[in-house]
């Protein structure tokens, strides 16, 4: 159900208030006070920030004032945003798991505290203290924190590369990506592999002196393409950016992909992939829109396995529509009897863009903290560990996506994307590229349209906004670590 609600505060603050609100209130809609539920009040006063609700209020002191403009700016919001979450709480009564954070990565938080000269406990204790995290939430951030810890610094003049496949065979329910269905788009692959292949040309040359490290070829799903062009990309890929060793393709839905894709992915040096049930319940899979079966997601896993594939990540989704807890228990105890290095374990998000959100669903939080600690349970006893997380909106219960991984087998990429420790290049339609600059407090970003056939007509100009950002940047320089674990 949406909430009516207005929230009266300086026109800066609204969207971090709106997303505070959202962590009781769910799904709601900004209005004047004539027409609210409800209204959330925010004033400065005393050297701080009071916010009030229905009678119940809140004060945070400013507190910490920044070393700079941006610095100043992210401890203001953010003392607003406590005030308002001490309010919602009073009048709520609810907590939610991540207190009052309600940004896509709270690892960076920990961090924060680790690089003020805390310990790793008594940096968990001072999220618990300071943002109202559950216990157990600030002690999977130190667990987490722990295994970024001891994977290799991206080093100087080091930089990842993405390249983006939109295409899908068909579009789940739940996708909100700027992915195109292929039953309507399959005219559009060639001329976005020939696009693709013409903005990789043009960036090289800036990214001379760099050193690729990790490659990741996402979608959409890249295997949507066929054999001879999906090869076409990745050998120009080698071709313009040698040197990288960790080299994933999201092979994603079992039904896009035979032996001979795998065949030619094992050729061109692919070293990880993904196979992505999301279920293994052939009913929810068929309610979600993808037209394959568990037994053939098995198949898939077991084709990869005889083609010497040894890093396979598998993803799977809690909370998706009429599934319960034993139904993902199920789908946990068939991954993993395939033992494989990495799972990735989302929590259902149904953003703005989902068939499911235009449809009116909206994601069920009752048994969606159940499954979180079942899959995290579940990961331990396959013998991994939980080396990234992220949040997004939307998430049933205010939850978390989690990646799990063996010893040893943590994907370097997922840990420089989620984590911004090292600068990003990133090709095709919606790619983001990213620049760190040393002081860890500012990053460039260069983005690529969403619109496929746009991309495909304005590739050259996205090649030009990423040489703007690269061209004189000093490829000698060691991207800022933001205070991350000690090695």
């Amino acid at each position: 159900m949406t909430r009516r609600v207005c929230i009266l505060a300086q026109e800066a603050l609204l969207p971090d208030l709106a997303d505070v609100l959202r962590l009781f209130l769910g799904e709601i809609e900004l209005c004047g006070a004539e027409a609210a539920e409800v209204c959330l009040r925010h004033e400065l006063r005393d050297g701080g920030h009071a916010c009030e609700i229905a009678g119940r209020g809140a004060f945070v002191p400013q507190g910490a004032r920044g070393r700079d403009e941006l610095e100043q700016k992210r401890f203001f919001k953010r003392a607003a945003k406590l005030a308002a979450y001490g309010a919602l709480k009073s009048w709520t009564g609810l907590h939610p798991p991540w207190g009052a954070l309600t940004g896509i990565r709270p690892t960076r938080l920990f961090f924060e505290q680790r690089a003020q000269g805390k310990a790793a406990k008594e940096a968990e204790e001072a999220l618990i203290e300071g943002f109202d995290l559950l216990p157990e939430k600030a002690a999977l951030l130190r667990e987490i924190a722990g295994e970024q810890g001891a994977l290799p610094a991206p080093g100087p003049g080091e930089i990842d590369l993405y390249i983006g496949i939109p295409f899908c065979k068909t579009r789940c329910s739940y996708c909100s990506f700027a992915a195109m269905d292929l039953r309507a788009g399959a005219k559009l692959t060639e001329p976005y592999v020939e696009a693709l292949i013409a903005e990789m040309r043009l960036c090289a040359p800036s990214l001379k002196g760099f050193a690729p490290r990790c490659l990741y070829v996402g979608g959409g799903t890249p295997t949507a393409l066929s054999v001879p062009q999906l090869a076409r990309v990745l050998d120009e890929a080698r071709a313009l950016f040698p040197g990288f060793w960790e080299f994933t393709v999201e092979a994603g839905r079992p039904d896009s992909f035979g032996a001979g894709m795998l065949k030619m992915l094992k050729e061109k040096g692919v070293n990880r992939i993904s196979v992505n049930p999301q279920t293994m319940n052939d009913q929810t899979l068929l309610r979600i829109g993808r037209e394959h079966s568990a037994q053939e997601t098995l198949r898939a896993f077991e084709a990869a396995r005889e083609l010497g594939f040894a890093r396979i990540n598998m993803d799977m989704i809690l909370g998706l529509p009429g599934e319960t807890l034993k139904d993902v228990e199920a789908t946990l105890h068939a991954l993993a009897a395939l033992s494989p290095e990495n799972l990735t374990v989302h929590t259902l998000a149904i953003k703005r863009a989902s068939r499911l959100r235009q449809s009116g669903e909206t994601a069920h939080s009752e048994e969606a903290s159940a499954m979180v600690e079942l899959a995290y349970r579940e990961a331990k006893a396959m013998g991994m560990r939980p080396y990234y997380l992220y949040r997004q909106k939307y998430m049933a219960g205010n939850l978390e996506n989690v990646g799990y991984a063996a010893p040893g087998q943590a994907c370097a990429y997922n840990v420089g994307i989620m984590e911004e420790i090292i600068p990003n290049v990133a090709f095709g339609a919606g790619a983001i590229s990213k620049w760190l600059y040393a002081s860890g407090s500012r990053i460039e970003r260069a983005p690529n349209v969403k619109s496929v056939e746009e991309y495909i007509a304005r590739a050259p100009e996205m090649a030009a906004r990423k040489r703007a950002l690269w061209e004189g940047q000093d490829p000698c320089r060691l991207p800022d670590d933001k205070g991350r674990e000690p090695r």
